[in-house]
């Protein structure tokens, strides 16, 4: 399915970093056509070499996958 990247935000964690070593994820806001809104925690790393933005059109591929239109 076909998404708009409404919204990229860092996780919170709170007092505690994340372990050494471990992804570093973000909450990724999807709006699907029909309005409906979908919240992906995703590795940020991940996002950057996709090039994927707030704004961009981006297919969730069967396996989880953000890949930019």
């Amino acid at each position: 399915m076909t998404y708009v990247v409404k919204r990229i935000d860092e996780q919170m964690y709170g007092c505690e970093e994340p372990a050494p070593g471990a992804e570093v994820l973000v909450d990724v806001t999807l709006v699907a056509p029909d309005g409906v809104k979908r919240v992906l925690p995703y590795p940020d790393a991940a996002l950057a070499a996709a090039d994927i933005n707030e704004g961009d059109t981006a297919v969730l591929t069967a396996d989880g996958l953000l890949k930019k239109v």
